[in-house]
């Protein structure tokens, strides 16, 4: 059972998910001669369990994973993109080997970065049992900021972030730009290349215009592999959908 899932003494062992409150299925995906394998959350023990969720995922992601990503729903062909990627998630152990993550990027403001971003990293904690955190650049500078303010011997809450198997550092590059600020990610993305923990890295921008300094982005680019995502909003073709099917029953 993944240490960010928590069961309730005494609730008996579910005879589907026995006890982890996740479903494992196989599908049949283009360009794999096998199944490949998905998670979903346990339908049986839906309401009965308390999912005690310390990942950082945004709510709206919480039931996120490959499957629930729509690669189809872009004009752009995604055929070679969708390919890393479930490679990315299926043969795991081989880039966790070579200490590569992704970094994927686009200029357009609701393309699916992020939320390709959860569903990688969650497929990821559900397949392989792994520690996920998920967090903003800006979030992330507050809380270290936060860290210096607080008197010493108080728990180090960023420390789980150096820590943690694989970490989605979302929206890389609209962090604060002071040199207190450009050290502490330098830090962090360093301590995880050293260590060999994985990052998925969003970002608008490509890692040539990343607004860190050099050694920085020298880091990202030999620990992650970059994804440029069709310069598409899918939240605004989402929200032009709803807004007719609202119209629809109204009229």
């Amino acid at each position: 059972m993944s240490q960010n899932q928590q069961i309730p003494s005494g609730s008996g062992e579910c005879p589907v998910c026995h006890g982890t409150g996740w479903k494992i299925y196989r599908e049949a995906v283009e360009g794999y001669k096998e199944p490949l394998e998905f998670a979903r959350r346990c339908s049986k023990c839906k309401g009965k369990r308390r999912i005690n969720d310390q990942t950082g995922v945004p709510p709206e992601y919480y039931s996120a994973d490959l499957s629930k990503f729509d690669f189809g729903a872009y004009k752009s062909r995604m055929d070679n993109f969708r390919k890393i990627v479930m490679n990315f998630v299926n043969e795991f152990s081989r880039w966790e080997k070579q200490g590569k993550g992704l970094y994927l990027w686009s200029r357009t403001p609701g393309s699916g970065k992020t939320f390709l971003a959860c569903c990688l990293a969650r497929s990821l904690m559900i397949k392989y049992d792994l520690q996920m955190r998920f967090i903003t650049a800006p979030d992330y500078i507050d809380m270290v900021g936060e860290k210096i303010k607080r008197a010493r011997g108080e728990e180090d809450q960023t420390k789980v972030f150096h820590e943690c198997d694989v970490l989605v550092l979302d929206d890389i590059g609209a962090q604060s730009g002071g040199e207190w600020q450009r050290q502490e990610i330098f830090r962090l993305v360093n301590d995880r290349m050293e260590t060999g923990k994985i990052t998925i890295y969003t970002s608008n921008m490509s890692t040539d215009s990343l607004n860190v300094d050099s050694r920085t982005r020298d880091r990202i680019v030999k620990a992650s592999v970059e994804l440029q995502m069709p310069e598409e909003s899918l939240r605004r073709k989402k929200a032009e959908m709803e807004q007719q099917q609202f119209l629809r029953e109204v009229l």
